[in-house]
């Protein structure tokens, strides 16, 4: 392995030992994304963070890929409720849909895909992937993603970014 790439990695991470764990297997820097996300700095949604404080699973879906056909790990809302009960991947067509529009979809300016996503409805099955944040539309709690690692059951706070930094360092 050449010395020129610095190993990273990421995926399960909630709390000091994980990170302690993957620097000792010989990463040189571990990523945090949904521990992060549970931090008061965070620009999630008060009410996704909620969510994800009470959520015990995840599901592997490819729902919301109007403009980014790829697996993404979600928690359950009102769309996979009503759109997943046969494949937690979602509808065939819809994913179908989504390989095929992505080259057109994926070019959307942000804030025309901002303004598309405030007209989800858990009810029409086109989701894109813009997630629910505090500047958001509000209805992307029930009819977006609500993005979150398998990890997801081992955190049960909220706090302040530097603590969490701190923690995680120590």
């Amino acid at each position: 392995m050449a010395d020129d790439y610095p190993v990273f990695s990421a995926g399960g991470v909630a709390d000091a030992a994980d990170v302690r764990a993957r620097l000792d297997a010989g990463a040189e820097a571990v990523v945090c994304g949904t521990r992060f996300l549970m931090t008061e700095e965070s620009g999630a949604h008060p009410s996704y963070k909620a969510r994800l404080l009470d959520a015990r699973e995840t599901i592997l879906t490819e729902l919301f890929g109007a403009g980014w056909p790829a697996p993404h790990r979600v928690v359950p809302n009102d769309a996979t409720a009503r759109w997943l009960s046969s494949d937690p991947r979602g509808p065939g067509w819809l994913r179908a849909f989504h390989r095929a529009t992505a080259p057109v979809f994926s070019r959307v300016p942000v804030p025309m895909q901002f303004r598309l996503a405030a007209t989800q409805k858990p009810s029409r099955p086109m989701f894109g992937p813009a997630a629910a944040t505090v500047d958001g539309p509000p209805n992307l709690i029930e009819a977006g993603p609500l993005y979150a690692g398998k990890c997801i059951d081992r955190i049960a706070d909220i706090r302040p970014a530097g603590e969490l930094v701190r923690e995680l360092a120590s």
